[in-house]
């Protein structure tokens, strides 16, 4: 852990970062409400809606939890041409570099959820298809973009592909910066070589190929995972059992999670990997990128759906923590 005056330093830094976020795109729909009887027609649950809201998921969440911290979330994937897509770019007005295509449909998750308690989810989505014009607009977006650090988030949608990874991977060797991948386990195999990687718990025993359970299996999963993958770094997010991490040539370490209620711990992954990867981007070591990132997420566990920290509660919340422990 560090101090407040050093929590200071790389925050103050924020400001100037522009983050490169490539990968599935979603919108997040939220229709709130209350459960007041059981439908006469069917065993199931009415509710009455109360009010609606739309927000960025997928990679768009992580490029939105880099523009509440101050920086400048640069988002990079594919969508279709469709409403959704509008509603997509009336969230995200700014470093707004997603593709819109007809040959797409854009993806879109609606959760319903009552007192606090999500009922059912209806999803809206097919395979993004990666056509030769599609690739081409983002190399060239890639090749000419100016950027401090690459963020990959794969959900498994069809837009994170072996070409562009190279891609990606080319362009941040070139430019000398960290490109970090929060992976899934169908893609694997086109992940070696990146900066780091911050798998859960589940994702993690797929990449290590083993099962986890104790701290000595977070310890050799870790190690498993670095080697295997040639990255300079691994993190594990263990959920309610915090945040582990191991670099290149050093010790393992962990910090536990710092949560007063988890009430929804949707998208908690997506602030990890955006409050990490900046926090490094502005000259953090691994150990304090992994305070600021485990601190970020102990805040949006605490609200509902896909949410973002701003820079004075991450702050507040370091404040407290240093405190505490």
């Amino acid at each position: 852990m560090f101090k407040l005056k050093r929590i200071a330093e790389v925050c103050s830094r924020f400001a100037n970062k522009k983050i490169l976020v490539f990968g599935d795109v979603i919108l997040d729909r939220y229709i709130f409400g209350q459960v007041l009887r059981i439908s006469p027609g069917a065993p199931v649950p009415v509710v009455k809606v109360d009010s609606e809201e739309i927000r960025l998921g997928g990679a768009g969440n992580v490029a939105a939890n880099i523009d509440q911290l101050g920086a400048k979330g640069l988002l990079l994937g594919v969508v279709g041409a469709d409403s959704y897509a509008d509603e997509i770019s009336q969230l995200k007005k700014n470093g707004n570099w997603v593709i819109s295509d007809p040959a797409n449909q854009t993806i879109v998750k609606t959760r319903i959820i009552s007192q606090r308690q999500q009922i059912v989810r209806v999803d809206r989505e097919g395979k993004i298809r990666m056509s030769s014009t599609v690739m081409d607009q983002i190399k060239a977006v890639v090749n000419a973009a100016e950027m401090d650090a690459v963020i990959v988030s794969d959900y498994a949608k069809g837009t994170v592909n072996a070409e562009v990874i190279s891609l990606l991977k080319a362009r941040a060797a070139a430019l000398r910066i960290p490109i970090i991948v929060d992976p899934k386990p169908p893609h694997f195999d086109f992940y070696r070589g990146v900066t780091g990687v911050t798998p859960n718990l589940k994702e993690a025993e797929a990449m290590a190929g083993n099962p986890i359970v104790t701290d000595q299996d977070v310890a050799l999963a870790l190690n498993r995972i670095r080697r295997k993958f040639k990255t300079d770094f691994a993190l594990i997010t263990r959920g309610g059992m915090g945040i582990s991490a191991v670099k290149k040539k050093r010790k393992i370490f962990h910090l536990p999670a710092f949560s007063h209620e988890v009430f929804d711990v949707t998208g908690a992954g997506d602030t990890v990997v955006a409050v990490l990867t900046l926090a490094l981007a502005a000259g953090a070591d691994l150990r304090e990128a992994v305070a600021l990132a485990n601190a970020a997420a102990s805040i949006v566990v605490e609200k509902i759906g896909t949410s973002q920290v701003g820079l004075e509660e991450l702050q507040i919340r370091l404040k407290f923590i240093l405190k505490q422990h």
